[in-house]
């Protein structure tokens, strides 16, 4: 979840405007063919429009690198630098308003469009360059990454990047079992029904990788968590360094909860 609190860095362009709908579409040059007799067929001039030809831009790309350190350390915090742009939230047409977004933290709007029958993103603000796209075996390539798309769509402000990357399936509580849903949605724990993973962790208080807890976003709170191994526990969080109504640093105190992945 991108989240907007007490920054530590300076904002390099925009903030996002969250929310996405994971749209399909099929492609743009259409043949309309109409066989009136056996000897005569007749076909009709190809109908140009907005949809993006053979390709399937719309929905959320994540970067694979960022993908991979979090498989590999199972923490968003330590995998938030792999790469400078970590995900896309692209439309479905062309010449539609997109996202670019740096580190979970910042993005810039952005079109998809054509040219010279290639496809590229486009910066509507800033001097960035154009970064030219290839949709090849269900990846999204640029000229240095490599993006895998999400299967839920954006909700509000959650991503749902680590839950579905990392967090989904089963797992043993105290011997009863519990499901963490891929789009934010916990099955069989009496206590807690919502979580979200925060993935933006350029901001005070955020030392220790983080969980949102609770019945929904209004009702709920952070709580601190890791991986070892199969192992997921939840902590409490501890404020060692108060600001006001801020908290500059964080660490992980009592242990809370300890959960088996299945």
């Amino acid at each position: 979840m991108l989240k907007k609190i007490k920054t530590l860095i300076p904002v390099l362009t925009i903030f996002l405007m969250l929310g996405c709908k994971d749209n399909k579409a099929e492609n743009t040059l259409e043949i309309e063919t109409q066989t009136e007799s056996s000897e005569k067929k007749n076909i009709t001039e190809p109908t140009k429009t907005n949809k993006v030809e053979s390709e399937n831009f719309g929905g959320i790309w994540v970067n694979k690198k960022y993908a991979d350190k979090l498989l590999a350390t199972k923490s968003p915090k330590k995998s938030q630098d792999i790469a400078p742009i970590t995900m896309m939230e692209l439309p479905t047409d062309i010449n539609k308003e997109g996202k670019v977004i740096w580190g979970f933290h910042e993005g810039v709007n952005a079109q998809v469009v054509k040219k010279n029958n290639k496809y590229e993103i486009k910066f509507k603000e800033g001097d960035e360059p154009a970064l030219a796209l290839e949709l090849k075996n269900g990846m999204l390539k640029t000229k240095k990454d490599e993006f895998i798309k999400l299967n839920s769509a954006a909700n509000k402000n959650d991503y749902h990047v680590v839950e579905e990357l990392l967090f989904a399936g089963k797992y043993d509580l105290d011997g009863k079992q519990v499901e963490f849903t891929p789009t934010g949605k916990i099955i069989g724990w009496d206590n807690f029904t919502y979580y979200s993973v925060l993935i933006d962790y350029y901001d005070a208080g955020m030392q220790v990788d983080q969980i949102r807890l609770g019945k929904s976003f209004e009702n709920s709170k952070l709580y601190g968590f890791d991986f070892k191994k199969d192992k997921l526990n939840i902590y409490e969080l501890k404020c060692v360094e108060p600001e006001g109504k801020y908290c500059n640093v964080v660490k992980n105190g009592k242990k809370l909860y300890k959960l088996t992945k299945q």
